[in-house]
Parts: structure tokens; C-alpha cells; sequence
């Protein structure tokens, strides 16, 4: 009893991301090619850079999508580590910056200042012109992430539970699969072979 009145918060938002990963298993299907689930929407964001960048931007490339926060003790660090070994693949085919991009999106701007999204990029190699990491504002982002269905939840210490996964988003800016966490799917070698499908539609 002690465990579940400490831990209610992480514990409620375990058993939420469970449910929307159940709910994305049907895009696990082994089709040859990914449905249209649907269009992604478009945002403008600050890069590293100190640049103003949007997800139209990138219009004719494939791209990923991934919400995070640099301090996140848990998930975050292993999906953006899987995220590195996808722009390892992706520049050993040409693709990177050219025909695909990684977005990987802060929920937490008050931390994850330009200075530390270029500190903590630094750490997995990032190419900014093909890994682009972004902030803005709370509430923005949150409403960003629900529109790719990921669910961002903040706690009174000043921490978050998100749902971990990665959309991926086809050439004409339709979302075609999710790389979900908890259903298993998130390992670079998949996300980086979807990519490269999806370049040579």
C-alpha cells in the first residue's frame, strides 16, 4: 500500500501508455506497404540553431517525430541512443538531411534551454541538418504531442510520464506508422528499414 500511495502518479500513467499501446498493435501489421493513418500536423518550433523550424519545412522528405525531455531518468535516453543508431543508417545510405530528418521534440523549455538541447545532442553525435532537436512552449508541445498521440503528463516534482514512441511521417506529410515502446517495436533496425521503405515510395 505504501509502494502504490508513493508511486500512484507513475503508476496510473503506466497503465494509460499501456492502453494507447494497445491501441496502436494494429500498426504492427507486416504489409508491404503502410496505410495512411493520418496527416501529421504541422508546427514551428525553435532548432538549435536558434532558428524557427516546422515540420512543412521538410515537406518531401520522410521524417520521424519524437516528444522527450532531457532529464527524463528512464526511457528517454535508451530511445534517443536507438535514435542515433537510426541516423548511423540513414547517413551510410545518403538519406539523412536529404530525404529523411529526426525531429526530437522538448515538452520541458524551462530545462531544455538551446544551450542544453546542444549539450545533450552532442552526446549522440546529432547532425543538425538531419537531426533536429526543437522546444517551445508547455503547452504548445503537449498539444503538439497529443496530435501524434502521445500523452504528456506533468508531475508536482517537476517531472514527466509521456507515452514513448516515435511517428513516422511519409513524404507527403501523412503519418504512416508509430514505433511504440511498450509493444516492443522501437529498435533502430526497424525504424531505420520503415525509412528507408518509405524514401523509395
Amino acid at each position: 500500500m505504501a509502494f502504490v500511495q508513493k508511486h500512484w502518479f507513475k503508476l496510473l500513467v503506466i497503465a494509460v501508455i499501456a492502453a494507447a499501446g494497445a491501441g496502436w498493435a494494429y500498426n504492427s501489421q507486416k504489409g508491404d506497404k503502410l496505410p495512411v493513418i493520418k496527416q501529421a500536423a504541422d508546427f514551428q518550433l525553435e532548432h538549435t540553431s536558434g532558428q524557427m523550424t516546422g515540420l512543412k519545412d521538410d515537406d518531401g522528405k520522410v521524417r520521424l517525430v519524437y516528444f522527450f525531455w532531457s532529464s527524463c531518468p528512464d526511457v528517454c535516453q535508451p530511445t534517443t541512443y536507438e535514435l542515433s543508431k537510426v541516423q548511423q543508417e540513414l547517413q551510410k545510405s545518403s538519406l539523412l538531411g536529404s530525404d529523411a530528418v529526426i525531429y526530437s521534440i522538448s515538452f520541458d523549455p524551462d530545462k531544455d534551454t538551446v544551450e542544453q538541447l546542444k549539450t545533450y545532442s552532442a552526446r549522440f553525435e546529432a547532425d543538425p541538418n538531419g537531426w533536429k532537436f526543437l522546444r517551445g512552449d508547455t503547452k504548445k508541445i503537449t498539444d503538439l504531442a497529443k496530435q501524434y498521440g502521445v500523452s504528456v503528463l506533468a508531475g508536482k516534482d517537476g517531472t514527466f510520464a509521456h507515452t514513448n514512441s516515435v511517428a513516422l511521417v511519409d513524404r507527403a506529410g501523412n503519418i504512416r506508422k508509430y514505433f511504440v515502446a511498450t509493444n516492443g517495436d522501437l529498435s533502430y533496425r526497424l525504424v531505420a528499414e520503415e525509412v528507408k521503405k518509405l524514401a523509395k515510395e
